[in-house]
């Protein structure tokens, strides 16, 4: 999970938002597995929620951001959420 979630932070720099996303959910799928970190799940989410951001899909954004706070409620999630 941890690489996919890196790589998809290599792509945001690179504002190339679309492969970003692709990694995040790569990173989610990895979660569907069996056990997972939680924390690093969220991270991810709020990584490809940030991106549908930038993409100006601000519906898409939200629900992506609240599903990443069910994970971990994190402030920096919760601040991504105020800018959406």
């Amino acid at each position: 999970m941890v690489y996919h979630s890196n790589k998809a932070a290599v792509y945001f720099e690179m504002k190339d938002y679309e492969k970003c996303i692709e990694c995040c959910d790569d990173a989610a799928k990895t979660a569907e597995g069996g056990p997972y970190d939680y924390v690093k799940l969220a991270k991810a989410l709020a990584r490809k929620a940030n991106a549908l951001l930038q993409l100006k899909k601000y519906d898409e954004s939200v629900a992506c951001y609240q599903k990443a706070l069910l994970e971990n409620q994190d402030h920096g999630i919760k601040m991504g959420l105020q800018k959406a």
